[in-house]
């Protein structure tokens, strides 16, 4: 859910959060934006739930991006709350309803049900379904995701996600990405080369847990 201004959505894809955000014109972009921040950086985890707090929590957009901000708090383990898994759930699936959001909600489903729920059936199901979505960035996260659940395609579908999220300008993305490669590689040139160009994007962007997996 880029922003409509061109400047802004493509600072926002270069990880140019804080420039992004100084010319944000809506509060559900603003609050994407946080979201976005904090999830790459860690910072401002407050002022993304003041965004969210500031959000129809009756509209899908809303409910959305409270979800996405709170299974990033799941997923680093940052100040949860008790109904955080209530609220992802509850928002991911009204995104799913939604047709304009529902290739992203049932790949969140998925990824929820992957990492939070560890229920490895219901995310294969989720994420064959947003596989039906064409958002080529969308792709690049589902096929990413679908590495680990069919092994046998693994580096097929690894190569597959850094080459959308790399032609599509997406930095960050592609940054993990190349990790992504990297980590079910062998040791040797293609592996290390990888992770070096990950660490450059990593640290000039201050990608936090990008930098620790790559320490």
């Amino acid at each position: 859910m880029l922003a409509k201004d061109p400047y802004t959505a493509a600072l926002h894809r270069l990880g140019h959060f804080q420039s992004a955000l100084d010319r944000a014109d809506t509060p559900e972009i603003r609050a994407e934006l946080l979201i976005d921040r904090f999830f790459w950086q860690g910072e401002d985890h407050d002022a993304a739930q003041y965004a969210v707090d500031a959000l129809d929590p009756a509209s899908t957009t809303g409910r959305y991006l409270a979800a996405r901000h709170a299974y990033s708090r799941l997923l680093f383990e940052h100040e949860v709350r008790p109904d955080d898994q209530a609220v992802v759930r509850v928002g991911y699936e009204a995104a799913a309803a939604d047709p304009q959001l529902a290739g992203w909600g049932e790949f969140h489903l998925g990824v929820f049900a992957d990492n939070i729920l560890e229920d490895p059936s219901a995310a294969k199901a989720h994420f064959d379904q947003a596989a039906k979505d064409g958002d080529p960035l969308l792709q690049s996260y589902v096929v990413r995701h679908l590495s680990v659940h069919e092994p046998e395609r693994a580096l097929d579908h690894l190569r597959h996600s850094l080459y959308l999220r790399a032609t599509l300008g997406y930095r960050p993305q592609t940054a993990a990405a190349m990790v992504a490669l990297a980590d079910a590689l062998p040791d040797g040139d293609e592996r290390r080369h990888l992770r070096a160009a990950a660490l450059v994007t990593a640290q000039e962007l201050q990608l936090s847990w990008l930098l620790g997996a790559l320490s």
